[in-house]
């Protein structure tokens, strides 16, 4: 297995509501930066596909009843600094006291309601598009950067006002691969891209039970892409039985935390060369 070591960082790219539409939406950059990394379109969610329980899995590693982030964005109260289920910030903090992280949204409850008041992490919320220059202007200013999570919103607006398989949707989608493309030459233009994990994938799906709406179990609000890129990764990884939590386990391993033997999250296997 891959030495952690020619991994400097984590950097998970989250698109909300994009399922796994990715494959009916043109998508060059995502395509582009996934080259000689792992994907899938088959991987799942947690249930109910909502953002704070989706979400939160990503962050923490475990089932939406052991993290519970839905109901502290619902009753508007911060994440708990004693929880069993920290997220990785927190874990990173723990283990790599001086690390700098950050945190770029558009959907402002992750701040509070997923992730800790955590004075190691930079948070900044904005729309997208003013979202995305600033996560350029802070990738180029930021070479100690050890992870950085991004929630990229207009996808997921456009389902619930045009419908899940609406063609508004899937521009939606292609406007968002354009601002991974901005993304994608930050990290070039601050020597970024080789020397770290990138995570691409998004919290839920849509238009499975409501075609304005997610929430349900139905395939299409449950199924979602996820694919890696980075030094180890192999090409040929098995990803279809891959769950969205296990994105916390691949970055803690990437960033060599153990990862914690009671998470529901798993490394998938064959994921690193």
């Amino acid at each position: 297995m891959i030495s952690t070591t020619a991994i400097k960082r984590v950097i998970i790219l989250g698109i909300d509501g994009v399922g796994a539409f990715v494959s009916e939406a043109s998508t060059p950059h995502i395509d582009l930066l996934l080259t000689g990394g792992a994907k899938t379109i088959r991987a799942q969610t947690v249930f109910p596909s909502n953002s704070g329980e989706c979400w939160g899995s990503l962050l923490h590693g475990v089932l939406p009843e052991n993290h519970e982030s839905h109901l502290h964005i619902k009753m508007e109260r911060n994440y708990p600094m004693d929880s069993a289920s920290p997220s990785l910030f927190e874990m990173l903090k723990k283990e790599k006291s001086e690390s700098k992280m950050a945190s770029f949204v558009s959907w402002k409850p992750i701040q509070s309601g997923i992730i800790e008041d955590n004075d190691r992490v930079y948070k900044f919320s904005a729309p997208d598009e003013e979202l995305v220059p600033a996560i350029a202007a802070y990738l180029r200013s930021t070479p100690e950067l050890k992870l950085l999570f991004v929630q990229l919103d207009d996808v997921d607006a456009a389902g619930h006002r045009h419908g899940y398989d609406s063609e508004a949707y899937l521009k939606a989608i292609s406007r968002a691969d354009g601002q991974v493309g901005e993304i994608s030459r930050a990290l070039i233009e601050a020597g970024m891209l080789e020397d770290s994990l990138i995570i691409i994938t998004t919290d839920h799906g849509g238009g499975g039970a409501d075609t304005y709406n997610h929430g349900s179990d139905h395939p299409k609000d449950m199924t979602i892409f996820w694919g890696c890129r980075g030094p180890g990764v192999s090409v040929s990884a098995a990803l279809d039985d891959l769950n969205i939590m296990d994105t916390a386990a691949v970055a803690l391993h990437a960033l060599g935390i153990p990862i914690p033997r009671d998470w529901d999250a798993k490394l998938p296997i064959g994921l690193f060369e």
